[in-house]
């Protein structure tokens, strides 16, 4: 069952990603060896998690992890690319960490300028991937979304994943290349407001 999630909760969720996107594509440019990937995975999404956690609306269930951020906050200010970017350099490098700030922002250029939802994340334990819990804890979110009547937006990490994105109705808007690379990307994806007949 899918809850809120506590500030207790945080390890757990942070856990679950760390599982969730452990070969994840992008990432892995970051942190390609598994010893790499678990402190960069840990750091960075211990960061993202505590931004959620304070700015947005994250839900857990015993095997899945969500995070929402609502369409009138921003999720990262100033400091807190300052911060993604010093973890990004402890695990990777000085060089890398401004490559990858630099597919950040540029990949954050195509997000959506009206009033939106962002998916941040969403992950599921690898015992349970590919049985549609990832669709399923994505579809409540997407409820409230349909209920405001608004777009959502969110930027995928991982090519493979966008098929499952199409299913929940977002399009691809741009795809925004790390350096030296034609298949590693950030894949920013658009959803159309629809509104819910009440």
């Amino acid at each position: 069952m899918l809850r809120h999630a506590l500030r207790a909760d945080l390890p757990h969720v942070v856990d679950t990603w760390v599982e969730a996107f452990s070969d994840d594509p992008f990432f892995r440019w970051l942190a390609p060896d598994d010893e790499t990937w678990q402190g960069f995975g840990t750091a960075w999404l211990s960061m993202i998690a505590d931004l959620c956690f304070e700015r947005g609306h994250t839900f857990v269930a015993d095997l899945a992890a969500i995070a929402w951020v609502p369409p009138d906050l921003e999720l990262v200010g100033p400091d807190d690319v300052q911060r993604a970017q010093e973890i990004v350099a402890a695990h990777a490098g000085e060089e890398r960490a401004a490559e990858a700030l630099g597919v950040i922002l540029e990949a954050r250029g195509h997000a959506l300028q009206e009033p939106h939802w962002t998916l941040q994340y969403v992950g599921v334990r690898k015992v349970d991937q590919g049985f549609g819990l990832g669709a399923a804890v994505a579809r409540l979110g997407l409820a409230v979304v349909d209920t405001d009547g608004l777009p959502c937006g969110l930027t995928s990490t991982n090519q493979r994943n966008l098929p499952f994105y199409e299913r929940l109705g977002f399009t691809l808007a741009a795809e925004v290349y790390v350096p030296g690379s034609n298949a590693i990307a950030l894949r920013p994806m658009v959803r159309a407001a629809r509104r819910q007949n009440r």
